[in-house]
């Protein structure tokens, strides 16, 4: 199998993925449970009409294409949802793969060849999760403005997983690959420890955004946000994660400012944060040292 099969293998698996987290995230309630059997079981339907749909209306983007976004009965439009997260979902299966093999210096053709300790498996698979479970989390806090406890303590549990790996395996990293950041860490960090890295990570991140919403009384960031945040930081390590937050209180203001601008939301009114916390963090995840290396090139000498 070519190496291209491969990652449209992927992606193709992945769209199921994301068709199965448009189910959970449609059908969540923040007074249930995130996988209960209850609220995802039984046959999907149309939400207008409620006739159950057929497996050929379920197929990932093909469905939603071939019907034009709308439902083959009663013709009431589809929710965009649908097809978005369904490319997300094979975006993330076949993308931090391919990401993780250029930062760590992985060919495609070591990576299927089983040419790479199982560790980096476990990495990748880690990783995978937990941004598909940063997906989960901006669908749920955009539709309900609330970021399940089960979600937060997910992504703290993979990012222990994350942080033993890399600071167990830290000696077959090519020099500085235990940060997104590479050589940048070393400004900003004063242990050499992956390990020490990751829970200054997850303390920065945290403490940062507990205080925000002791200080702001919750209105600013709520506790899942600190939730998150302490997660986050667990999983990308120090300096990382205050990138990561740079980055989405650069977005945050940039969309606050847009929807002041244009009369969607006033001074006061709550914005769920999770969203744009989730793309600093993703942002820093694959491109991290390309823009930390982009600002620092502003203080060059000619």
């Amino acid at each position: 199998m070519s190496d291209t099969i491969f990652f449209i293998f992927l992606f193709a698996f992945g769209t199921l993925v994301g068709s199965f987290l448009n189910v959970v995230t449609l059908r969540y309630s923040p007074e249930g449970r995130l996988f209960s059997r209850h609220d995802i079981g039984g046959r999907s339907h149309c939400p207008s009409c409620m006739r159950t749909l057929r497996w050929f209306e379920l197929i990932p983007l093909l469905s939603f294409l071939a019907q034009l976004g709308r439902c083959r009965s009663c013709k009431a439009p589809l929710s965009v949802q649908y097809p978005l997260v369904e490319v997300a979902g094979g975006a993330i299966l076949a993308g931090i793969p391919f990401i993780l093999n250029g930062f760590y210096g992985i060919s495609a053709g070591r990576f299927f060849g089983f040419d790479v300790g199982a560790w980096y498996y476990a990495l990748v698979a880690f990783w995978v999760a937990i941004v598909l479970s940063l997906l989960i989390v901006t669908i749920i806090d955009l539709r309900h403005s609330i970021i399940p406890n089960g979600l937060n303590l997910s992504i703290g549990i993979l990012g222990v997983g994350v942080t033993a790996l890399v600071a167990l395996n830290a000696g077959s990293l090519p020099p500085f690959h235990d940060s997104f950041l590479m050589q940048y860490r070393l400004i900003f960090s004063p242990f050499e420890s992956a390990l020490l890295n990751h829970l200054l990570g997850a303390l920065v991140g945290g403490a940062l955004f507990w205080v925000l919403s002791f200080f702001s009384r919750g209105r600013a960031m709520g506790m899942g946000d600190v939730k998150l945040a302490f997660a986050l930081g667990l999983a990308l390590g120090w300096p990382d994660i205050g990138l990561a937050i740079a980055l989405s209180f650069i977005a945050g203001g940039i969309w606050g400012g847009v929807l002041l601008a244009t009369k969607q939301r006033h001074f006061g009114d709550h914005v769920p944060f999770g969203p744009f916390l989730v793309l600093g963090s993703i942002l820093t995840l694959c491109m991290g040292f390309v823009l930390i290396r982009w600002y620092f090139s502003f203080f060059s000498l000619p």
